[in-house]
């Protein structure tokens, strides 16, 4: 049997950041993938199809937004991590939700993506 934890894509530069989030996650049971850039980002999508991609806005070969859109157009559940208050009044089309960094603990991120999973089950 295979594993059938929920699979969350981290797309953070911050290393230190990114590591704080998987912790939390892995603890609460899911697989978490880990890109530091958009390029990454994508190849990673395309490997493990996750059921959550946790995007950072600013990354160091692009646009968070860029990443967002793309991967929304491909169907993929998208929270928007961000510390810039017009962006995370304003997200990208297709934005499950935004959450600003410096005001999300690892739970609370946890609990975005319970949610966003519960909902994309088949009922």
């Amino acid at each position: 049997m295979g594993d059938e934890r929920p699979i969350v894509l981290l797309v953070e530069d911050d290393h230190s950041i990114a590591q704080l989030y998987s912790i939390k996650l892995r603890m609460d049971g899911y697989r978490v993938d880990i890109a530091n850039d958009a390029a990454t980002a994508g190849i990673l999508f395309d490997r493990s199809t996750p059921d959550v991609v946790c995007v950072d806005s600013r990354l160091p070969d692009g646009y968070g937004r860029d990443v967002v859109s793309s991967l929304v157009g491909r169907g993929a559940a998208v929270i928007q991590l961000t510390n810039d208050q017009e962006a995370h009044e304003h997200p990208p089309a297709g934005v499950a939700a935004s959450l600003l960094k410096w005001r999300t603990t690892p739970a609370d991120l946890s609990a975005a993506i319970a949610g966003l999973v519960a909902a994309r089950k088949p009922h």
